[in-house]
């Protein structure tokens, strides 16, 4: 088996610099994708909230005295009668 001489690697300043760059553009696209997740999950959660609030609300004003009730309870008076 024949025996060679071990080979020496240099690190310069611009291979650091550049190794660094590369990290932060990495870390930058990394962060973008977690704040776009982050948007599309805000908006699906508005727009389910946005459908049951709207089924709740059309419960609400289908009828004027479920409204009253709603609101008298809300604001906590009793009904005397």
């Amino acid at each position: 088996m024949l025996r060679r001489a071990p080979t020496t690697l240099s690190i310069t300043s611009e291979d650091v610099a550049a190794y660094e760059d590369r990290r932060e553009r990495e870390a930058l696209i990394a962060a973008q994708h977690e704040q776009q997740r982050i948007q599309q999950q805000q908006q699906q959660q508005q727009r389910q909230g946005g459908q049951e609030g709207g089924h709740a609300m059309e419960d609400v004003q289908a009828s004027p005295e479920a409204t009253r009730r709603a609101r008298d309870e809300r604001i906590g008076v009793s009904r005397r009668r």
